[in-house]
């Protein structure tokens, strides 16, 4: 790689993995998630997603993660945390009960959706009063912006694909979260010969993507990135390589940062 273009990725991209379980899992590096120099990454991964959705493998249920949308700290990630208000967008749901939400669900408001805890639902739109009805329930766990890939096949947990997602904003890559879980997770070995050789190149032979909740590529594979460090699970900063001089800036910037040293 030329060090001068440090990132090994364009914004937006997205990346495949293989576990333990021989499941594959898909990954969306937003902004600023690293990205494995080894596997089927950037537009190799969007094309092999849109040859398996032709492929025709029967549509399986979605399983929403609430903890997927959280730091491994536990702490909310993008919106999760922020105060309801209405909203014109389709929202996402995560909710410790849904009696504030049944009349909502009873008029086509609200739809239940499976979550591996708790409860979930989509609603396609949010008004002041119920931001408000919600709110004094207290019992909304987080929420974000859901746009589903209506009339689109190539949508990886309904192919038997799990799905992270990068949690931090632009200022640091950090982990992934693990947003869907499909029901009927795909093996590895129902892929074409051609198709599992590629993926495998980018094997996590010590994770389960179905006891894995937050994945740091970059504890796995050399990556590279928009940013100049990484975030591990501890929750410790570390550059990437050849990116040492630009963290001093990002401690400046975040002085309660646990920055390790080199």
């Amino acid at each position: 790689m030329d060090a001068d273009f440090p990132a090994a990725h364009s914004m937006d991209s997205a990346w495949f993995a293989v576990d333990r379980d021989g499941h594959v899992a898909y990954f969306s590096t937003h902004e600023a998630g690293a990205m494995p120099e080894v596997g089927v990454a950037g537009d190799s991964a969007y094309e092999l997603l849109d040859r398996l959705a032709a492929a025709g493998p029967p549509a399986g249920e979605v399983i929403y993660d609430p903890r997927g949308h959280e730091m491994p700290s536990g702490k909310p990630a993008g919106l999760a945390g922020l105060p309801l208000m209405a909203q014109e967008y389709p929202l996402l749901m995560f909710v410790s009960s849904l009696a504030p939400l049944q009349s909502d669900i009873e008029a086509g408001r609200a739809t239940p959706v499976r979550a591996t805890e708790g409860y979930a639902v989509v609603l396609p739109r949010l008004t002041a009063e119920q931001a408000r009805r919600l709110q004094d329930s207290g019992v909304v766990r987080s929420w974000t912006f859901h746009f589903p890939r209506e009339g689109d096949r190539a949508d990886p947990p309904t192919m038997g694909l799990f799905e992270y997602g990068h949690l931090c904003e632009n200022w640091i890559s950090g982990p992934y979260g693990r947003e869907r879980i499909p029901a009927r997770p795909l093996h590895i070995d129902q892929l074409p010969p051609g198709l599992r050789q590629s993926l495998k190149e980018a094997t996590l032979p010590d994770v389960s993507f179905a006891e894995t909740v937050h994945i740091q590529p970059a504890e796995h594979w050399p990556c590279g990135s928009w940013e100049a460090a990484w975030l591990g699970l501890d929750g410790k900063a570390r550059a990437f390589p050849g990116r040492e001089a630009d963290v001093e800036e990002l401690r400046a910037n975040f002085p309660d940062l646990n920055v390790e040293e080199p």
